[in-house]
């Protein structure tokens, strides 16, 4: 292919030679013919005016028309030995000078060449002696140029803002980023997205506003996550991304430093059923709003993240607000400073917290005794919080207790202690009867975040870095959480403009040894000072957690039924070695299925179920689980759950159970 040529002319032809010379010749023909036909008089006049107004008009035009082309005349030869353009139109001219150029060039310039790309800029900057923005249309050979018309206008613009904070928009250094910010969004992006606007505060950009061509890749959350995971890579800093679908629109904004060690705003108003908790890193309030959209609390953080510090500043939260807090701590020794606060009832040993969830059950059907004898209303009840943290030590505790009894009784039946099962229906129906609770976990487990759980424990805070399985579980989003830095406190958290990262409120007790200093201790104190007045209340007889007894103090009749059965002398080892027998003889004899009545809110996914369809009895597998109310603020059909089975044919389908409803479970049998 050839090369495109491009002509460097040495000497202009001046506009008024041909003017005048049609002029000329337009007076010499008036004159002749009027010679010829002896009618000087009409002829030679105006002969001679018409030639002059062609001279002058001609002129005139010649002038306009070559001031016209010559800045574009001048870029061309300007650029014929680095871009060598093919054609160059020009639109929208400010004193004769473009702001719009539409350049095509060879396909064999290399676009590619980063340095290439800024003398070609920097070429036609000098040349119109404007600031330019530049796009390269790779696929179509083409550069789009905008030229800052206020900068040919000579324009002078004043205010009062002090010099220091006043900054250079033509500085080398953000002349420099601004085509480093294009160059990279184009990478990202592709040639077609436009940046519209950078702006810095000094030298360093803080917002970068990029246009786009109408698509649908916008629409993936993987394809933005990329995005800004590239431009944090290639650009100083740390970016979020507002994107404006309607308008193919995205702000990328440098992200602030995030606040560390933030003490518990003591002075802080809450509002009605707020729990605060931690800021934003633009040090906006993060609060836990107590309702049905986010009836319940999930806490996931390993040993040193903050999850105890975040349980203390929900339990802190509720007592200022008035509400009556079960503690529950099996680790035993994380919340001693709250034993002593009225309104607040911690619990250590699993005897104790399985006879807490029982009667926190019993209090929330008295609840829904009272709703359905029109005796309250939905909402009416005061509410009460239940913290269940580290909730597998405390199951791994319980079960123990749990097969000690079941040596010790052979009518106990059952998998697992029955207050596993109370604790799932707690989840499932306690946000009518105004009981909120907030389980702490180590680590995410399926358990707690798919079928009726996923529906409960909206309020999610992850205090720990996520693996992208982990992340995908807990947010939807695989790359959520999964930059968390190592920062005790630091977490991902639900909020009204969903997950997001927070910094939880640094609250430490005097059980907290050296690290608790003076001014720890003053806002403890003052937390201390508020507890107490919400808790005078309790004084004068109206404990709302007068439903648990005396659990937390000595030797209850309950506690003691209980620790009879778990230090009862074990049955001889022979008749548990004949028992073990007699069960595998059963088994390989397939005498029986064994089945397990169980409420509907007991139900997990990959549990094998009878249903009673068309008349009949259908053995199914439990595949999801979901409330069957859509609208969670009228709660009209909270009491429905959707299973979703499928059959032996591989069938999907879906009923509506009660949550009360007894269904026929398939069970291990027990060897």
């Amino acid at each position: 292919m050839a090369q495109p040529s491009t002509t460097v002319e040495t000497a202009e032809r001046s506009p008024v030679i041909a003017p005048v010379a049609y002029g000329v010749g337009i007076a010499m023909i008036s004159y002749a013919a009027s010679s010829m036909l002896n009618a000087e008089a009409i002829f030679l006049p105006y002969g001679l005016t018409a030639a002059a107004l062609v001279a002058v008009l001609g002129a005139l035009i010649g002038t306009t028309t070559q001031r016209r082309a010559r800045p574009v005349r001048d870029l061309t030869n300007a650029l014929a030995g680095v871009l060598r353009p093919e054609k160059i139109t020009a639109r929208r001219r400010v004193r004769g000078i473009p702001t719009w150029l539409a350049i095509t060039y060879p396909p064999d310039f290399n676009d590619r060449d980063e340095k290439l790309r800024a003398d070609v800029r920097a070429i036609i900057a000098t040349r119109l002696g404007a600031p330019v923005s530049a796009t390269w249309r790779r696929n179509k050979r083409q550069l789009l140029c905008d030229i800052d018309a206020t900068a040919l206008l000579g324009d002078i613009v004043e205010s009062d803002t002090p010099a220091a904070v006043a900054t250079d928009d033509n500085s080398p250094e953000q002349t420099r980023l601004r085509g480093r910010t294009t160059s990279v969004v184009h990478a990202i992006m592709g040639p077609s997205a436009s940046v519209a606007d950078v702006d810095f505060d000094g030298d360093t950009p803080t917002r970068v506003e990029v246009s786009y061509p109408t698509t649908s890749r916008d629409l993936s959350a993987g394809y933005r996550s990329r995005v800004v995971l590239q431009l944090d890579a290639k650009l100083p800093g740390s970016w979020r991304d507002t994107w404006h679908f309607e308008q193919d629109r995205v702000t990328f904004e440098l992200r602030p430093p995030f606040p560390t060690n933030v003490r518990y705003p003591f002075m802080h108003k809450a509002e009605t059923n707020s729990l605060l908790y931690a800021v934003t890193e633009y040090n906006s309030i993060v609060c836990w709003k107590l309702g049905s959209k986010n009836p319940h609390c999930l806490v996931v953080g390993p040993t040193g993240s903050g999850k105890t510090v975040f349980i203390r500043n929900l339990v802190v939260g509720a007592r200022v607000l008035g509400i009556p807090v079960v503690l529950c701590d099996p680790k035993m020794t994380e919340y001693l400073d709250f034993q002593d606060l009225d309104g607040v009832t911690v619990l250590t040993e699993a005897e104790h917290i399985a006879m807490a969830i029982r009667r926190t059950h019993d209090e929330m059907m008295n609840r829904y005794d009272a709703i359905k004898r029109r005796q309250a209303q939905k909402g009416g009840f005061n509410k009460v919080m239940f913290i269940l943290d580290e909730f597998y030590i405390f199951k791994e505790a319980i079960q123990e207790v749990w097969l000690e009894m079941k040596a010790y009784n052979k009518e106990l039946k059952g998998r697992e202690h029955p207050c596993l099962s109370l604790w799932r229906r707690l989840v499932v129906l306690a946000r009518t009867a105004g009981i909120h609770l907030v389980l702490g976990i180590q680590r995410p487990d399926a358990e707690f975040l798919t079928g009726l759980a996923r529906d409960s424990f909206r309020m999610r805070v992850s205090l720990d870095r996520s693996t992208p399985e982990t992340a995908m579980m807990m947010w939807g989003d695989r790359r959520m959480g999964t930059d968390l830095p190592n920062i005790q406190g630091r977490a991902v958290a639900t909020t009204d403009d969903g997950p997001q990262y927070v910094q939880v409120n640094r609250l430490l007790t005097p059980e907290d040894g050296d690290d608790f200093n003076s001014e720890d201790h003053q806002v403890w104190a003052n937390l201390v000072a508020r507890m107490t007045t919400q808790a005078e209340r309790y004084a004068n007889g109206t404990d709302d957690l007068e439903f648990l007894g005396p659990l937390n103090t000595i030797e209850s009749s309950d506690r003691q039924h209980i620790r009879d059965a778990v230090t009862a002398p074990l049955p001889p080892i022979e008749d548990v070695a004949q028992a073990a027998d007699a069960a595998a003889a059963r088994v390989a004899s397939e005498e029986l299925d064994e089945f397990e009545e169980v409420g509907a809110y007991d139900l997990e996914t990959g549990d094998h179920i009878l249903l009673d369809l068309d008349g009949s009895q259908l053995l199914v597998e439990v595949e999801d689980l979901h409330f069957g109310a859509e609208d969670d603020e009228t709660e009209d059909d909270e009491d429905l759950i959707e299973v979703i089975y499928i059959d032996d044919a591989g069938k999907t389908d879906s009923v509506h159970l009660p949550v009360d409803e007894l269904v026929s479970r398939k069970t291990p049998v027990s060897v």
